[in-house]
């Protein structure tokens, strides 16, 4: 099982960093530009309204936080990780929405006079090095597999091009239910910490400064 997950990484290591500057990219527009995207965000602040929703009807604990969240992470790194088929498209838009809306939520909390690192430190850090890691493993095999259809297509100029892209794709799809497995397994421990370590820091270190940013209801 190690020796499949370092393959996978040496495999998915360009991919996963391509991902991560989307991200991360599409996060800095977010903060620098965050009046410009302000309607943009709000509408896919909604989307995360629901998850709000759907853990208030739950009673609102601990474990209807975890599973509200771990369920629509899981359900969007795998849609990444799938529709990549589609040219790659999905996970680059999903990347960068995103980002984007990490960014604007950055800049809101800057602009109600919280310290938008402290925010980031406190209420992404924890939770994030697993969350990110995997949406950005996931968000990678779906550019990968764009690439592969893109490279597919480009056979039919360069058809002696056909066995290394064979091979590729057989091997990418070998990888498959391994880049599954620690998806959802980094998911799940992302889940869990949100769910309950995250929540502590946020409100040992800002409390009630949190109220300052309103974004959902």
């Amino acid at each position: 099982m190690k020796a499949n997950i370092q393959r996978l990484w040496e495999d998915q290591r360009r991919y996963f960093l391509i991902a991560a500057l989307i991200f991360f990219g599409g996060m800095l527009i977010g903060y620098m530009q965050s009046a410009a995207v302000e309607a943009m965000v709000k509408q896919l602040l909604g989307q995360l309204q629901e998850v709000v929703d759907r853990i208030r009807e739950n009673g609102g604990g601990a474990l209807a936080t975890f599973w509200a969240i771990y369920t629509n992470n899981v359900i969007s790194a795998l849609m990444m990780m799938a529709m990549g088929l589609f040219f790659g498209l999905l996970p680059i838009i999903g990347l960068f929405a995103n980002g984007l809306m990490l960014g604007f939520i950055l800049a809101t909390a800057s602009t109600a006079g919280l310290n938008p690192w402290l925010v980031f430190g406190a209420g992404i850090l924890p939770h994030g090095i697993f969350e990110l890691s995997a949406v950005f493993l996931a968000a990678g095999v779906g550019i990968k597999l764009g690439g592969l259809v893109f490279r597919s297509i480009g056979l039919l100029f360069q058809p002696s091009k056909a066995e290394r892209v064979k091979n590729d794709w057989y091997d990418t799809l070998k990888q498959f239910p391994a880049a599954v497995l620690l998806v959802v397994v980094m998911l799940l421990v992302a889940g869990i910490v949100e769910s309950t370590i995250t929540s502590m820091i946020l409100k040992a270190t800002l409390g009630d400064q949190l109220m300052q940013v309103k974004l959902l209801k």
